[in-house]
This record gives structure tokens, C-alpha cells and sequence, in this order.
């Protein structure tokens, strides 16, 4: 039977695993934490009774690879889903969550979200209007939209207000981390043009941390599958590839790493390994790591036999803070969707766990929040950056904090900060949809024969840094890896579905009068309450 090494557990390499043993390979699965799922994996600190995550993780209706092997290993039914997007303002205390966007791209919710109090009627017709332009732009501007930022996209068309850029930026920050003036148009018009599709719930939920709903379930459903099969898997975690070991341009040897028993995202704080040892490597390697993982491997010996993989290391990545805050009580006022916390500090977000997830204690609030715009404390040692992220909450939450008290441990207030948790994710940053960055962005199979890549910032006809990009650019590796055996059937590969282009095209431009008369209203409106300021500066 062939042999394959894959080097990493995320979704691509768990799903090249699953599909190639279908295919007859024996697998041999290279992770460097202590546990399986990469950024959508959970892990426990040793000092810490709570599972975490790299973030929270929202799930589309799109996603129809992930869905099917959800379906094989049998967590489809852990997920719930969650048709609106929630979001709070500063004084929000007492006050219930608002409905942000309600299943946006569906016809039945268009005067729902145009309502929703957030903005103006007109500012949010031109924000959904906006996106509306942006999926209707033909294809055969791919490479045009390509080179242009979702800033300079909205920024050039005519009908675009300072309300609606406000509120794409917003959007687009959640979906993607990253501002609207460094993210790609054409990445983010995959984006929205595949949720447009089937916009219906907005997006889904799980209902326990990642390791016990996914990965555990995946392993054990490996496991059982490999013995039916009559396979050979070997899952050897916290071993790190250290090197790749050519001979006649193909990769022979591996140097691993033994990494340390425990997980780190601190800057700073890289994990190195407390001995090396060479392998023989039998077959082929896919190498499914994240772009700063693969850029340390491209030795000048790699890339001279695979010239273009060395551009990986001009792909951006960032970090993005997530902070686990458990409360002593429940917060009153929260909801169970998403929430973004409007015009805060860090760009923040967070997801109310104690009411979605079903494996909690009861009593209290567990709130995983997000820090989108993460580089500015990110230096910070973990108990200032909980200070900082607590300070800003309580514009939004009523909560008791008592920053005075600078040990954490002597404070009496609502928050227990024995269970709190801080990651800076730093080795774990999100790879960022950059202008211009797809010509870097690798193929699953490069010059050196026997080495394949995936990972969600490799090219696929997903483009967007998402669950199922990363998915999809593993079954690729894996059916290039069939190919060149020449043995099994085709790996099916589903392709989301998009309206055909001319379709919004067509309804963008005849609602293109109706924009321009939003547009008027709306610098009407801004104008009108810049007088009243002006008339009275004390409100």
C-alpha cells in the first residue's frame, strides 16, 4: 500500500488523512500540540478546569464539505443555528442585545436590517447595496478586484456614504480580522457571494468546544475506519517537522522535534523542541502547517528545487486575542448569538458559551471574546491584556471589576479570574486576505514530486480563509495524491454554489437610482445633525 505523511491536524490535514485512507494510503499524522484540530482545536491549560479555543468559530450554510464528513463522524448533530448577528453600544448596560444583521443576503429580513436602529435606514440599504455591487462585479474583473482593497471598492462607487462604509468595515473585520483597506475585494466577494446563496440560517454554532464535538469523534472514526479497512495510522502528537531532507528533488528524510508537554501563544514564548532525530520519510508528505510553518521549512535547499514556494513568506498573518472571562453570576441582557460590541476599543466581539454550549456548570457567564484589532496590546503580559479587555466590556456589560486591586487574586468582584484565559494566538495568527496576495498563495502540489500543501491560504476556487477553505484545500492535496498513484476513484470535491453573476449585476444596476436617493438622504441626515451640534453642543 503507498505510505503518506501528513504534518499537521488542522481540518486540511484531518481531511486529506480521511479521504487518502479511502483511497488505500497508509497514514502517518505529524501534530505538534498535545491535541488535534489545529486553530479550531481545544485545549486545557494544566492550571485551568476550562477547555480553549483559538476563538469562537462561526459555521455557513456553504461549508458543504465540512457538513459532509461532520455527517460521517457523526457530529452533524452538534451544531445549532443562529440566524442573527447581535451587536451592543456603549451605555448598553441595562439594555438587551440588538439584532445586528438578521440572515443577511435573504430577501424576507432586507427591511429588518434596513431597521434595525443600528444606523440609518439609508445607510444600511447602501451597506447591504453596497455588497449587492460588489458580488454583481463580472468575473472577468477577478484580477482587477484582486489587486483592489474592499476599502478602495466601496470607497469608488458614487452612491457610498460615511454611515455605509462604517458599517462594511464593521462586517468585514468580524468576517475576515483584518480592516477593509488591507483585505482582497475579490476574496471578500466570495465571501459574500456564496452566502448569499443559501443565506438561511446565518451561520450555525456548536454546542461543546471543538475537541469533544470534532476532533475526538474524527480520531475515533480514523481509528475505527483504518481497522475495517485493513489500514495502518499512526497519530504522533507534539512532534514537530524540523526539516525536510532532499535527495534527487524529492524529499527523503525529516528532522522531528519532541516539543514540550504544553501549548503556547504568547509572544515571546515559541515552544522549542527537547530533542531531533532523523526519519526516513517512505512516500509522499503533505504539509498542511499555516504560512510561518511552511516559510521556516523552505530551506535554500527547497527552494531551489520548488522556486515559488518560498513566496509564502509574503503572505500576512495576524494575531487575534481571545480572552475566556468566566463570571461568578450571569450577566443580565446578553443573548445567545454573536455579538459585536459597536465602536469599542481592540474592535471586540464575543459569544455568551454558557448558553451554547451544553457541558458548562451552571450559575454563571462564559463569555470567549474576541479582539480583532489585537496588535495593539498583543506585547502585553496576559494579566494586563485581561485588565484592558475587562475595562472595555464594562462600557457594554453590567458587571463588577475592580481594576484597583492589582492583584487579580485578592479582588471580590464578579469576575473569576481562576478561570480566566488569555491567548495572543501568536503562532496561531489567521492568515489575512491581502491585496495581491494570491499569486503567493501555493497550489496543493508544487515542483518537488513527492510534497503536497494545504491549508486555508493555500488556492482554491474558496479563495476566503475559511472552515471549508481549509477543508477543501486538503481534499485537493489528497486527490493530487491519488492521481499521481493512479489508484481509486475521483475524490469528490463539492463546489458551493453563487448566483450567476449577471443576476446581481442586473439588480444592482436597477436599484442603482434607489442608491443614489439613499445617499442624498443619507449626507442630508449627517448634515442635519451636525447643525443640531453645532445649534447644541450639550445634546
Amino acid at each position: 500500500m503507498p505510505e503518506v505523511t501528513i504534518v499537521g491536524s488542522g481540518l486540511a490535514g484531518i481531511s486529506a488523512a480521511t479521504r487518502l485512507m479511502e483511497q488505500g494510503f497508509n497514514i502517518t499524522l505529524y501534530e505538534q500540540n498535545n491535541f488535534l484540530g489545529g486553530k479550531l482545536g481545544a485545549h486545557k491549560d494544566d492550571d485551568k478546569p476550562d477547555p480553549h479555543e483559538h476563538c469562537y468559530h462561526m459555521y455557513l450554510n456553504w461549508y458543504n464539505n465540512f457538513w459532509r464528513l461532520m455527517t460521517e463522524i457523526g457530529a452533524i448533530g452538534k451544531f445549532k443555528p443562529s440566524p442573527v448577528i447581535g451587536c451592543r453600544l456603549p451605555g448598553d448596560k441595562q439594555t438587551q442585545t440588538r439584532p445586528y444583521l438578521t440572515n443577511p443576503g435573504s430577501p424576507a429580513t432586507i427591511i429588518t436590517n434596513m431597521l434595525n436602529g443600528i444606523a440609518s435606514p439609508a445607510d444600511q440599504f447602501l451597506s447591504a447595496y453596497s455588497l449587492l455591487d460588489l458580488i454583481g462585479t463580472h468575473s472577468t474583473s477577478g484580477d482587477v478586484l484582486e489587486q483592489t482593497s474592499v476599502s478602495n471598492f466601496f470607497r469608488t462607487r458614487g452612491y457610498a456614504s460615511e454611515g455605509s462604509l462604517a458599517a462594511s468595515a464593521r462586517t468585514l473585520a468580524e468576517a475576515f480580522a483584518s480592516p477593509s483597506y488591507l483585505s482582497s475585494a475579490r476574496s471578500y466577494q466570495s465571501l459574500v457571494k456564496y452566502g448569499y446563496r443559501q443565506p438561511t440560517p446565518s451561520l450555525w454554532l456548536l454546542t461543546q468546544n471543538t475537541n469533544d464535538a470534532i476532533f475526538e469523534p474524527w480520531k475515533k472514526y480514523l481509528e475505527a475506519r483504518a481497522k475495517d479497512l485493513g489500514r495502518v495510522l499512526k497519530i504522533q502528537c507534539l512532534t514537530r517537522v524540523e526539516k525536510l531532507h532532499l535527495t534527487d528533488g524529492q524529499v527523503r528524510k525529516l528532522t522531528l522535534g519532541k516539543m514540550p508537554d504544553n501549548v503556547t501563544t504568547e509572544r515571546g514564548k515559541q515552544r522549542k523542541p527537547t530533542k531531533t532525530w532523523e526519519v526516513e520519510l517512505p512516500g509522499d508528505l503533505v504539509l498542511a502547517v499555516p504560512p510561518r510553518a511552511l516559510g521556516r521549512l523552505v530551506s535554500p535547499e527547497v527552494a531551489h528545487c520548488a522556486p515559488g514556494i518560498e513566496n509564502v513568506r509574503l503572505l500576512r498573518s495576524e494575531p487575534m486575542i481571545s480572552l475566556d472571562v468566566y463570571f461568578k453570576r450571569k450577566i443580565t441582557g446578553i443573548t445567545d448569538n454573536i455579538t459585536l460590541l459597536l465602536d469599542s476599543n481592540y474592535t471586540l466581539s464575543f459569544l455568551d458559551n454558557s448558553q451554547v454550549w451544553k457541558d458548562l456548570p451552571a450559575g454563571g457567564t462564559a463569555l470567549n471574546i474576541i479582539a480583532s484589532n489585537a496588535d495593539l496590546i498583543a506585547d502585553y503580559p496576559n494579566h494586563v491584556i485581561l485588565d484592558i479587555m475587562l475595562k472595555e466590556l464594562q462600557r457594554f456589560l453590567d458587571f463588577e471589576f475592580d481594576p484597583a486591586t492589582g492583584d487579580q487574586n485578592l479582588r471580590n468582584d464578579d469576575v473569576d479570574y481562576s478561570r480566566c484565559h488569555v491567548q495572543t494566538n501568536v503562532g496561531e495568527e489567521l492568515f489575512v486576505n491581502q491585496v495581491g496576495s494570491w499569486e503567493h498563495r501555493p497550489k496543493a502540489t508544487c515542483e518537488i514530486p513527492n510534497l503536497f500543501l494545504a491549508g486555508d491560504f493555500c488556492q482554491s476556487f474558496v479563495d476566503v480563509v475559511t472552515v471549508e477553505g481549509a477543508v477543501v484545500t486538503g481534499l485537493l492535496a489528497a486527490e493530487a495524491l491519488r492521481r499521481k498513484h493512479g489508484i481509486g476513484a475521483p475524490i469528490e470535491i463539492i463546489r458551493p454554489e453563487s448566483y450567476p453573476a449577471f443576476l446581481p449585476a442586473m439588480l444592482a444596476a436597477a436599484l442603482r437610482p434607489a442608491a443614489f436617493a439613499a445617499k442624498a438622504v443619507s449626507v442630508a441626515d449627517s448634515m442635519m445633525r451636525a447643525q443640531f451640534s453645532r445649534i447644541f453642543p450639550n445634546g
